[in-house]
């Protein structure tokens, strides 16, 4: 009686499905050969396993597999089920072929028999089959249609001849994928491939459900004290006969955690309400603020009603999930009439914008969130814990998933849950007009989100739903000049569609719009949210793009901003041939998307860093500019808390080998930006700004006390001899930034040059462990600097570099490895006399440190 279900993800195969006249050996259309196919997959990685096309990471292989976009695709597999799994059903119960994910636009096939067709990859889809299912061998097909063919098609039906207020089709404008339902980077971007591709993008199942199960859940609860909850559950269930069943919830916890119900009546559909009273618990913290991440299973059951009292209850089905319990606010509260802030600049007139856990502000700290491979399939849990178990490392305690990726797999949430990552969701939309006045797009939107929202909301780790990312901004902004839409299409979605799903579905959780949105203008710094890409894009009249022009930007939470910077050695070592390994190749301005022009991203490197020679220099200037650029930037927005609610920057992984904004490469190194960004993202943060002739030290405190202490600036030679010295008292205020503490004046001799001198800032607190901060004068490209004179000693687990004189962005590395080894710190600074312990971990190749103790690198300005 209880539900089956029956993988159906092996024994699967694809064609090309060639039109009628396409080939001369099928002139009727058709398939012509048949290859092995992985499910769930993309059909880019099955030609690749079988030789059709080469890796499209390789070289420059994306290109010659532009074909495959165009083409049209079918997979096939057969089933056998014998008497007995057919009659698993019962009297009444069915069998439903479910599909976790189709990507995208398919129709499917069962013994030749059509059964429905689906159009949107972001949910999942289900077909009854129980009148098409025979014993023995079942015949299970699938064709796919060229998403990219289609999606020119519609988007050239829709727009007609261009004289109307929906403009003409553009990247921006209405492009063929704002048409299909789909990630809509897997149509490239400007950090990625346009691997469109399709497959089964999900697992196969046949569910048999005999009796009953259950379709969907809701949990809603209230702190009744700080730490005991008030629950009340909706259990959406479908029954398939009248026999009655209890509906029960158990929460593995200490207390009457098992509320049940008897439900009777015949088949059809049923929401039962459950309610649990008093449930003491811990609450979930992010992570960065003290106390547990409590969570607890939730198991949901239906159970047959024996008809003798003595016997146990049959199960029927359950679900199973991790949940836990916790507040969270978007404050977004008009400002007071103009005063001091603790900046000692004006707050302004505007609103802000502040997130709050618990009943406690919570400056954010984190990144943006791209799908971690062009192909999404491939992804695999053990690589989102490495990547999200960085971030938690890097001090960060939200990700936003952007809006033209993915909902993301369950295992990035559960990970998120376990590690203290608040989440900010886009709804899946980016930078693109869509077709709101379609109302079968606007179903299929609203059956999208619905499903998503449902997936999601019980997981602690939600914060935040949005409409999508620059919707508006492009709108605004006018991105797509005289061939752009007279009005905003896709306002219908984010002020009508999404908020109607949330107040059904999920109204408790904040949403907001769009990113950037907030006041009249979505660019307006006094409200809501910031992209800022005055820097790297040059957005403003007069901007040289420069990471410099950070400063300008005084907003009250920055959602987006970035620098980019080459992939480590590693990464383009195994996408580029030996031959491609210089400045210039053709391989590398390939894996280029960045859109400025090659010339003009080495020009942002030129203008710090000398002008580099060789490949292995492109990636060493190239990422130490972008350290200083995000470290610039965060300090800055860190220096006006209070002001500002948090930081979000651009981004933090990448999908394949490339040049791009992200911190974390394709093949998991993290970059030297990433060290740089862990630095800036402390509880306690010291940091130095340069303000004319003068260097302010400012103090940003994340914890919940004040922090009294001493703190030094000194301005000494690259020898280590002083030049001078400020030093005083201070209190880092509990939650604040301090604002300028401690200014140390720039003797007139240095002021115009500063390229034999550094600045070193020290915080001893009365209580733990000192913080440090470093300051250059001049560009990195002119300063002046001797050999450091470095001492390396390699211990069981970690390497300690001493230096007799000032070395900057001290990096290291391990030559000839198939992945380099994780590390505490890298591209760090260190003062005359100064040591520095680097922890080294996850060694590649069964080796142990001392074995990879020659292929050490160590490199510095």
């Amino acid at each position: 009686m209880q539900l089956t279900s029956t993988f159906l993800d092996s024994g699967w195969e694809l064609a090309e499905r060639l039109p009628a006249g396409r080939d001369l050996s099928l002139l009727s259309g058709g398939e012509k050969l048949w290859i092995p196919a992985t499910v769930p997959g993309h059909v880019h990685t099955d030609l690749v396993k079988a030789g059709v096309i080469a890796d499209p990471f390789k070289r420059l292989a994306e290109w010659g597999a532009r074909w495959v976009d165009e083409s049209d695709w079918t997979y096939r597999t057969s089933v056998f089920l014998n008497a007995e799994r057919l009659a698993a059903r019962g009297t009444g119960g069915r069998h439903f072929l479910h599909f976790a994910g189709l990507d995208t636009l398919a129709r499917v096939f069962l013994n030749g028999k059509y059964l429905g067709q689906a159009d949107n990859y972001h949910r999942a889809w289900r077909f009854d089959v129980t009148e098409h299912l025979k014993e023995g061998e079942n015949e299970l097909r699938v064709e796919f249609d060229s998403a990219l063919r289609r999606g020119r098609e519609k988007a050239a039906a829709y727009i007609g001849d261009g004289s109307s207020d929906r403009g003409k089709t553009t990247y921006f404008n209405f492009p063929p994928r704002a048409f299909v339902r789909k990630p809509q980077y897997m149509f490239g971007w400007d950090w990625g491939p346009e691997l469109v591709s399709c497959g089964l993008s999900g697992s196969v199942e046949l569910l048999t459900v005999p009796v009953a199960e259950i379709l969907h859940w809701k949990m809603n609860y209230t702190f009744i004290s700080p730490s005991v909850v008030d629950i009340d559950f909706a259990i959406t269930l479908r029954k398939y006969d009248s026999q009655p069943l209890t509906v029960k919830a158990v929460l593995f916890a200490s207390g009457d955690t098992t509320p049940s119900t008897v439900l009777e009546g015949p088949a059809g559909e049923y929401t039962v309400p459950l309610q649990m009273r008093s449930f003491v618990t811990e609450r979930w913290n992010p992570n960065g603020v003290e106390g547990p991440r409590k969570r607890h299973l939730l198991n949901l059951r239906l159970l047959t009603v024996p008809e003798d009292a003595g016997d146990a209850p049959e199960p029927l089905h359950h679900l199973a999930a991790s949940v836990g319990f916790r507040t969270v606010e978007l404050i977004q509260e008009r400002d007071s009439p103009p005063a001091p802030d603790n900046g000692g600049a004006s707050v302004g007139i505007g609103e802000s914008f502040q997130f709050k856990v618990n009943g406690q502000a919570l400056f954010i700290k984190g990144a943006n969130w791209i799908p971690d491979h062009s192909l999404p399939t491939t992804i695999t849990k053990h690589q989102l814990r490495q990547r999200l178990t960085a971030a938690c490392a890097a001090g960060f305690n939200m990700l936003r998933v952007w809006g033209g990726g993915l909902y993301e797999t369950l295992d990035f949430y559960s990970l998120c849950d376990e590690l203290g990552i608040l989440v900010w969701q886009d709804f899946g939309f980016a930078c693109a007009t869509y077709p709101d006045d379609d109302p079968a797009f606007v179903e299929s939107v609203r059956a999208e989100a619905i499903a998503n929202v449902r997936r999601l909301r019980h997981h602690p780790s939600l914060a935040l739903w949005c409409g999508g990312n620059e919707n508006v901004e492009l709108h605004q902004g006018r991105w797509s000049g005289k061939d752009q839409a007279t009005k905003f299409y896709g306002e219908k979605l984010i002020l009508d569609t999404l908020p109607e799903v949330l107040k059904a579905e999920d109204p408790k959780t904040p949403y907001w719009p769009n990113s950037p949105y907030g006041g009249v203008d979505c660019r307006d710094e006094n409200s809501g949210d910031s992209h800022y890409w005055n820097v790297w894009h040059s957005k403003e009249p007069g901007s040289n793009g420069d990471w410099s022009n950070y400063e300008k930007c005084d907003t009250r939470f920055s959602s987006e901003f970035g620098f980019a910077a080459p992939a480590g050695l590693t990464a383009w070592k195994h996408s580029l041939a030996p031959e491609d390994l210089t400045v210039r190749s053709l391989g590398s301005r390939w894996h280029d998307k960045t859109r400025k022009g090659y010339e003009t991203y080495l020009g942002f490197i030129k203008m710090h860093f000398p002008e580099p020679q060789c490949f292995a220099d492109l990636v060493y200037f190239g990422q130490c500019n972008q350290a200083l650029a995000f470290a610039f930037g965060i300090e800055h927005w860190r220096r006006r808390k209070g002001r500002c609610g948090g930081t979000l920057f651009w981004q933090l992984n990448d999908c394949w080998p490339t040049h791009s904004w992200a911190v974390i490469d394709s093949r998991g190194e993290p970059k030297l930006a990433y060290y740089a960004i862990k630095r800036a993202y402390a509880p306690l943060l010291l940091s130095l700004r340069r303000a004319g002739r003068s260097i302010e030290a400012h103090l940003v405190n994340d914890q919940h006390q004040d922090i009294p202490g001493q703190l030094s600036v000194q301005l000494l030679t690259f020898e280590g001899e002083p030049v001078s010295l400020a030093e005083q008292a201070v209190t880092a205020p509990a939650n604040a930034a301090s604002g300028a503490q401690l200014a140390l004046a720039i003797p007139g001799f240095i002021a115009d040059a500063g390229t034999d001198v550094f600045v070193h800032a020290l915080f001893r607190p009365e209580t733990g462990e000192p913080i440090e901060s470093f300051l250059l004068l001049a560009d990195p490209k002119d300063l002046r600097l001797a050999d450091p004179g470095f001492q390396t000693q390699v211990g069981e687990h970690s390497v300690t570099i001493k230096a007799q004189r000032f070395a900057a962005f001290v990096t290291l590395s391990f030559e000839g490895v198939s992945q380099q080894p994780q590390l505490s710190d890298n591209g760090f600074f260190l003062a005359p006399g100064q040591s520095r312990t680097i922890s080294v971990s996850h060694l590649p190749d069964h080796q142990t440190l001392a074995q990879l103790a020659p292929q050490l690198r160590i490199r510095r300005l």
